[in-house]
């Protein structure tokens, strides 16, 4: 199985705390990409900003699958 870059939607939902977010499992999230090189990742974040509010952010990892509908178990925590 090929390896992609995987990444999810985090959230500020805490203003005191700006350095922390919350960010759920792909399967949870409002938002996840995959794509095949980590390079594609750089304008997505910036556009979900434009689309969802600047308060959030997001963590991406490598992982071995062919579409979001076929995460591991590791990334899903299933």
């Amino acid at each position: 199985m090929p390896l992609h870059w995987l990444m999810a939607l985090g959230e500020r939902r805490r203003p005191e705390t700006p350095a922390y977010a919350d960010c759920p499992g792909p399967s949870e999230d409002r938002a996840v990409a995959l794509v095949d090189d980590c390079g594609q990742l750089f304008p997505i974040l910036p556009a979900w900003r434009r689309a969802l509010g600047r308060e959030l952010t997001g963590w991406a990892g490598q992982v071995e699958a062919d579409d979001v509908e076929s995460l591991p178990q590791v990334v899903t925590g299933g």
